[in-house]
């Protein structure tokens, strides 16, 4: 791939279909962490902080994003 910040228009194609492919699995992912997260703090209160925190260490590859969100929606700055 060419350096940060080259324009997308000049990159070749597979180069750009790698670009859009990292973009979906990283919106994916990003999606799947905010469903944890509304998951997690819709049941906090009855479960619990310690079960909280073994949803999110299941869930190693989506716990920081995760965790990011569960901390704004508990500070109620859920904009997202």
């Amino acid at each position: 791939m060419e350096k940060h910040g080259s324009n997308l228009a000049t990159l070749s194609p597979a180069e750009r279909d790698a670009i859009n492919a990292h973009k979906q699995e990283c919106l994916e992912r990003y999606r799947q962490a905010v469903e944890l997260a509304n998951s997690i703090y819709s049941q906090l209160k009855t479960k619990g902080r310690m079960w909280a925190e073994r949803e999110l260490a299941a869930r190693p590859e989506l716990q920081a994003e995760a965790r990011a969100k569960l901390n704004r929606m508990r500070r109620g700055q859920a904009s997202e």
